[in-house]
C-alpha cells in the first residue's frame, strides 16, 4: 500500500480526538462504519478555532502585518540563518524546503479527506433524513473548496490567466481514498475543482438561507467563497454578481461607532451578525498580536475606533511586569502591540465585511469607480470616529484602487486574506508592491515575484509522495 503521510498522519491525529472517536473507526478493508445522517452529522461538528488548521500566522509575519507574537524579533534576525529568519529577513537563499512539518497543512488536508470526502462520498447512500442529508453535503462541498483555496493561496503561486494552466497547484482532493498517492493539479485545475464543488453545493437547494449558526454553512457564506474564487480569477463581473448574491442574504456590516460609548471593542465570537462562518485560529482568541511600525504608521486613519478603543493588558513575563495597549516589544524600538481581551477576530472565517470588500473591488474594477467608493466609505464610517471621519474621492480606478487597497488591508488585518490579496495584486504591473520592513535601523525587502510568496510543501508530505514538486 502506498503511504501517504499527510493525510495517514493527520488521521492518526483525528483518531486521537475522544469526541468523534466512534465516527472515523475504518474497518481494515476500508469500509467506513457510518452508516447514518446522523452519524455522519458529527464529521461537521469540528471546531477549527480549537485546533492546528488555521495556525496560519506566518502569513501574517511575511506580509508585515504583525511581529512574532512571544518573541524577540531583534534576537531572531541576529540568530541562526532559520526560517523564522527567512520570514523576517525576506532570506530568499533559505532553504525553505527543509521544513519537517506544517500543522496547518496536515490538518486541513485531514479535514478534507477524513470529514468532508466521508461525507460527499457516503451520505447519499445512509439511513435517516435526506433532507439532512443534502443539506450536510453541501456544506462539505462547500467547505471542501474553501479549504483547498487556502491552500493553493499558500502553496502555489497566485492564479494568473495566462500561466494558470501550466502552474503547478496542490492535491485537490475530492475523492475518498487512502491508498493512492494524490496527484498535483495545475493551479487552473485546483481552481475548476473549486467551481465545480460551490456551483454543486449551491445548485443542490439544500443549504439553508440563514445558517443556523455561525460555524455551519448557509447560503452567504457559499456565495461568497464562489465570489472569492471568481475574484481570484479576475472574473470580476461573476464575482459581483456572487458578492451581491450573498448579501441578499446578510448585509449587517459591523458597525465599530458603538464602541465609542461604551469605551471598550467588544465582539462576541459565535454570535456577531456579521458571521457568514466563523473560523479563527486558536492563539486569536482574543486577538493578541504585534503590529508592525509600517502597519500603524501606514493603514491607521485617524480617530481609528479600534486602534484607539481596545483594552490595556497587564502581564508577567522573565519576572518583568508589563501593562500594555499599544507600546514598544520585543526589541524592536516604536514596534506597537495590539491586544484586546475582549475583540474576538473572525480571523479565518468570512464575515459581511468580506462581502462589502469584494463588492467594492469588483465595482472599481469593472469601471463603476463612484458606486465602489460608496461601498469603500460605508465601511470606512463605521470604522472611524466621527468627528476624524471624511469622505472619500476617486475618479479613477487607480485613485480608488489606493484607497481600497489601505482599507482591505486593515480590514483584513492578522489574516490569511491579506497574504492571498497582496500575493493576488502582485501578478498585475499596476498593483504590485514591495512589502518592507524596517527593524533596527536595517530595512528589509520583500519583492512582487520573490519565491517566499510561495510556501513550502512539508518534508512530511514530499518525502512519500514524489508527486508533490515545491512550485517555486
Amino acid at each position: 500500500m502506498k503511504r501517504i503521510v499527510f493525510i495517514l498522519m493527520a488521521l492518526l491525529s483525528l483518531l486521537s480526538i475522544s469526541s468523534c472517536e466512534k465516527y472515523t473507526d475504518i474497518e481494515p478493508k476500508g469500509k467506513n462504519l457510518l452508516g447514518t445522517v446522523d452519524e455522519m452529522a458529527y464529521l461537521l461538528n469540528y471546531n477549527f478555532s480549537s485546533s492546528n488548521a488555521f495556525y496560519l500566522q506566518n502569513l501574517y509575519i511575511l506580509d508585515n502585518d504583525m511581529y512574532p507574537p512571544l518573541g524577540n524579533v531583534a534576537n531572531t534576525l541576529s540568530g541562526p540563518k532559520d526560517v523564522s529568519y527567512a520570514l523576517l529577513a525576506y532570506d530568499e537563499s533559505i532553504n525553505r524546503a527543509s521544513t519537517s512539518s506544517d500543522p496547518a497543512y496536515l490538518e486541513m488536508y485531514s479535514v478534507i479527506s477524513n470529514r468532508l470526502n466521508v461525507i460527499i462520498t457516503l451520505i447519499d447512500k445512509a439511513n435517516g433524513n435526506k433532507e439532512k442529508g443534502a443539506a450536510l453535503k453541501a456544506e462539505a462541498l462547500t467547505l471542501r473548496a474553501y479549504l483547498h483555496y487556502i491552500l493553493v493561496n499558500i502553496y502555489a503561486k497566485a492564479y494568473t490567466p495566462a500561466t494558470a494552466a501550466t502552474d503547478g497547484g496542490i492535491a485537490y482532493m475530492s475523492i475518498l481514498d487512502y491508498e493512492s498517492s494524490p496527484v498535483k493539479n495545475t493551479v487552473a485545475e485546483v481552481y475548476a475543482k473549486m467551481l465545480e464543488d460551490i456551483n454543486a453545493a449551491l445548485g443542490s437547494g439544500a443549504l439553508p438561507d440563514q445558517n443556523p449558526n455561525s460555524t455551519k454553512v448557509g447560503k452567504a457564506f457559499a456565495y461568497a467563497v464562489k465570489a472569492r474564487i471568481l475574484l481570484s480569477m479576475r472574473n470580476y463581473t461573476d464575482a459581483l454578481a456572487a458578492a451581491e448574491t450573498a448579501l441578499t442574504f446578510n448585509s449587517a456590516l459591523e458597525d465599530h461607532r458603538p464602541f465609542i460609548s461604551t469605551g471598550l471593542a467588544v465582539r462576541s465570537a459565535f454570535t456577531s451578525t456579521d458571521n457568514l462562518f466563523f473560523a479563527a485560529s486558536k492563539q486569536n482568541l482574543p486577538t493578541f498580536y504585534t503590529a508592525s511600525v509600517e502597519v500603524l504608521n501606514q493603514l491607521f486613519e485617524p480617530g481609528n475606533i479600534m486602534k484607539n478603543y481596545t483594552s490595556s493588558y497587564s502581564y508577567t513575563l522573565g519576572g518583568v511586569n508589563y501593562s500594555v495597549s499599544f507600546g514598544t516589544q520585543y526589541g524592536i524600538p516604536g514596534a506597537l502591540w495590539f491586544y484586546n481581551n475582549n475583540y474576538q477576530h473572525n480571523n479565518v472565517g468570512m464575515t459581511v465585511s468580506d462581502l462589502m470588500l469584494m463588492r467594492a473591488e469588483c465595482l472599481i474594477r469593472t469601471g463603476r469607480i463612484a458606486q465602489g467608493m460608496e461601498v469603500v466609505n460605508y465601511i470606512r464610517q463605521r470604522r472611524i470616529h466621527p468627528n476624524n471621519y471624511t469622505a472619500l474621492v476617486a475618479t479613477d480606478e487607480a485613485t480608488a484602487m489606493r484607497y481600497f487597497k489601505r482599507l482591505s488591508r486593515l480590514e483584513f488585518l492578522y489574516t490569511w486574506k491579506n497574504f492571498a490579496d497582496l500575493k493576488r495584486w502582485n501578478t498585475e504591473s499596476a498593483y504590485k508592491e514591495t512589502i518592507t520592513r524596517t527593524v533596527n535601523g536595517v530595512t528589509y525587502k520583500l519583492e512582487p515575484g520573490s519565491p517566499l510568496w510561495i510556501f513550502p510543501f512539508p518534508q512530511s508530505a514530499t518525502l512519500y509522495n514524489t508527486n508533490l514538486t515545491q512550485n517555486y
